[in-house]
């Protein structure tokens, strides 16, 4: 399962990738700890290629 970590630091936005949720978690707490505001994780939704044509 892979995580993309959302945040904001007034004129920037960045969007970082984890393969775990703890991962995310303590780089979502890091980013906040430098002056990121908006911090928020969302998990990515992996659809196969099958679903994707309908078969």
């Amino acid at each position: 399962m892979t995580y993309s970590i959302f945040a904001r630091d007034g004129t920037s936005c960045i969007v970082l990738k984890r393969e775990s949720r703890e991962a995310a978690e303590r780089k979502a707490r890091e980013l906040t700890d430098l002056g990121w505001f908006d911090v928020q994780i969302e998990e990515e939704v992996q659809i196969e290629e099958a679903e994707c044509s309908g078969k």
